[in-house]
């Protein structure tokens, strides 16, 4: 589930979560180059997202508790947004559907209403204006993907 995020700093912090690795371990494992890593892992230590733990001549890297927070929030967050931007997208889809079903049909120059659908008005008057139910899924559903997108994508 962390692994949805492609992010080179929550990337290296999901992978502490499993247990302490080398920069080259992390470099290895992500494919990012081992100067990479040193520096996001010298970004995350000052931010207290990780801590170095020296054996021998091998310096290791832990995630804390801080850390841990931080990739169950950004899991949260992507997950939010994703699961948002569907359930929009599907109540949109049944709302344009539905309307859809309310128009009447044409049969040879007469025109059938269907009697077995109640009516449905997906607009409201507010304001003096027309506001559409349908557009408001579209909208949310289109920004909640875009936040899943720059989560899964951005940084």
């Amino acid at each position: 589930m962390i692994d949805l995020f492609t992010s080179t700093r929550v990337r290296i912090l999901s992978k502490l979560i499993k247990r302490p690795y080398t920069a080259s371990e992390i470099a290895k494992i992500t494919g990012y180059s081992k100067t990479t890593v040193s520096y996001h892992l010298s970004k995350l230590s000052e931010a207290g997202l990780v801590e170095r733990l020296e054996r021998g001549k091998w310096v290791y890297y832990r995630i804390t508790p801080k850390g841990e927070m931080r990739v169950k929030v950004e899991a949260a967050v992507s997950l939010a947004s994703l699961a948002g931007a569907v359930i929009s997208t599907v109540v949109f889809a049944a709302l344009k559907l539905w309307s859809a079903a309310e128009k009447p049909l044409m049969v040879a120059d007469k025109s059938i209403t269907p009697h077995a659908i109640t009516p449905y008005a997906p607009t409201t008057e507010a304001a003096g204006g027309a506001f559409d139910l349908q557009l408001l899924f579209l909208i949310v559903a289109v920004v909640l993907a875009g936040v899943f997108v720059y989560l899964r994508f951005g940084k």
